[in-house]
């Protein structure tokens, strides 16, 4: 997925928020528990967001270099898309 992509759930997916803090993104065969990193950027896909901006997002809050966050979540994008899990 390209930085100026506009990232969103696909039919079916969306975020839950568990009692005991944690994230799972809910999917049509089951659900996925994420990591902090994860969970922070899913929470930004709403459409309207590039890709770039949540990147840049989750680089600061986890006080990490945009590189850095630019590998990780390209790689986490590409695999939820390939599986149609984002758009």
């Amino acid at each position: 997925m390209k930085p100026t992509a506009y990232p969103r759930f696909g039919k079916g997916v969306k975020l839950r928020h568990e009692g005991n803090g944690s994230i799972m993104l809910l999917i049509p065969e089951g659900a996925l528990v994420l990591n902090a990193s994860a969970a922070a950027a899913l929470e930004l896909v709403d459409g309207t967001r590039p890709l770039a901006e949540i990147i840049a997002a989750v680089a600061e809050q986890f006080d990490v270099t945009a590189d850095r966050a630019g590998e990780d979540l390209s790689e986490l994008f590409e695999r939820l898309e390939q599986r149609g899990l984002v758009q």
